[in-house]
């Protein structure tokens, strides 16, 4: 929900449309849905067509049979576009990874690197495999920046996570590769992606009832 202190007294922020605006508190108020959904196993995805990760769920209920059971805290929303993982262990000069049809090669400490060539990356002496997944996640945002992008990268730890930007199967025919020993990919391609919005629950559900905001 949008807040305003100036609801009800008037001035600037009734009449623009910004963050904290009426306006983007009614587009919220008019957002409010509620849905019935077909229960299932703990952490299954249960389809429903709209929702996606923007969206803010505010009550969950698991309605067995007239009894409700208050799951907010333990629903959230399936992300329907594909992921993957790119792992980074210890680094070796030659090894490479590619993602969406894009290759990264390691290269010696030392080695100079034409300015603009996002092919290539510097291994730097000391450096923790933490340290590296950032610099390679960064990397691949830049990279993909100059193109229409295929994937985001975010790197925790020594795991960098891949999200397709397409939302839907077709991000499952993203592909990753690797040479080497420096990186350990989560299979060939993205996976999990689906054309269909849903919520998971980490418990059974019967059916739940969703109060949610569809994002403006």
């Amino acid at each position: 929900m949008e807040l305003n202190k100036q609801l009800g007294q008037g001035g600037a922020g009734m009449h623009t449309t910004a963050p904290g605006s009426a306006a983007e508190a009614l587009k919220a108020l008019f957002g409010l849905r509620v849905s019935l959904v077909t229960g299932g196993a703990a952490n299954a995805k249960l389809a429903l067509a709209d929702i996606r990760p923007g969206d803010t769920i505010l009550a969950a209920h698991n309605n067995n049979s007239g009894a409700f059971t208050d799951v907010t805290a333990s629903t959230t929303i399936d992300n329907p576009n594909a992921t993957g993982t790119v792992t980074v262990g210890a680094a070796t000069a030659g090894d490479s990874v590619t993602i969406a049809g894009l290759t990264y090669t390691l290269v010696a400490p030392g080695t100079a690197i034409d300015a603009g060539d996002m092919t290539k990356l510097a291994l730097v002496g000391g450096q923790t495999a933490a340290v590296l997944a950032g610099r390679l996640a960064a990397l691949v945002n830049a990279r993909e920046d100059n193109r229409t992008s295929k994937v985001k990268a975010s790197a925790n730890a020594a795991v960098i996570t891949l999200t397709a930007v397409e939302e839907g199967t077709v991000g499952n025919a993203v592909a990753l590769a690797e040479t080497g020993n420096t990186f350990t990919i989560s299979g060939a391609t993205l996976t999990g992606g689906t054309n269909t919005g849903g919520i998971k629950v980490n418990a059974t559900t019967n059916q739940v009832v969703l109060y949610w905001l569809k994002k403006p």
